[in-house]
């Protein structure tokens, strides 16, 4: 049992594991908001253009509607995030915070009327982050990512078909193209 005290301790306390873990433990409080209460969960989400939408701007990654969506975030946020971690531990939250304020704000601004909530448009982000980074770089370690990248979560590209389920595609839009956007900013001019 201590050992897992241990562990837990460490990774919500030292760097660069908090980073991740922090925002995974939101990750779940926000599911269960989205779970125990739709109302809560829309007053956190992106509305596009409305006042009330902007807090979605920090919110809406963390709230999820339901476990289903919550399992189909945590796995990829974890994953990417730690690539991204890996390559740029020392700019890691200034990134985050451009995918996540950059996509969320397209999202308020061209995003269709509906509450969007979730991390995908982070994870997107985290995906065209990393593939712009190879592309930029041409690094061997770089380009091995980003084909591992390419072949365990290109499949997560079929997510910018616009869909009819409540899928909010644009948000995966936006943040693949910020990520993207991010990298290029990152790499090309600094």
């Amino acid at each position: 049992m201590d050992e897992v005290f241990s562990f837990l301790t460490q990774l919500f306390t030292t760097a660069p594991y908090y980073y991740l873990s922090w925002p995974a433990a939101a990750m779940l409080v926000g599911t269960l908001v989205g779970v125990m209460s739709t109302a809560a969960a829309t007053a956190l989400a992106i509305v596009p253009r409305t006042e009330r939408g902007l807090l979605g701007l920090i919110t809406a990654p963390f709230v999820h509607a339901n476990f289903a969506h919550f399992a189909a975030n945590l796995p990829p946020f974890l994953i990417l995030g730690a690539l991204v971690l890996r390559r740029e531990q020392a700019q890691f939250l200034i990134i985050v915070l451009a995918m996540t304020f950059g996509q969320g704000g397209l999202l308020w601004l061209c995003g269709r009327k509906a509450a969007h909530v979730g991390m995908s448009g982070v994870i997107f982000g985290f995906f065209g982050y990393l593939i712009m980074l190879a592309w930029l770089t041409r690094t061997t370690p770089d380009l091995l990512v980003a084909g591992g990248v390419l072949i365990f979560y290109g499949g997560m590209l079929a997510g910018l078909k616009p869909a009819r389920n409540g899928t909010s595609w644009e948000g995966h839009l936006f943040g693949l193209l910020i990520g993207l956007a991010v990298a290029w900013i990152r790499h090309a001019w600094f």
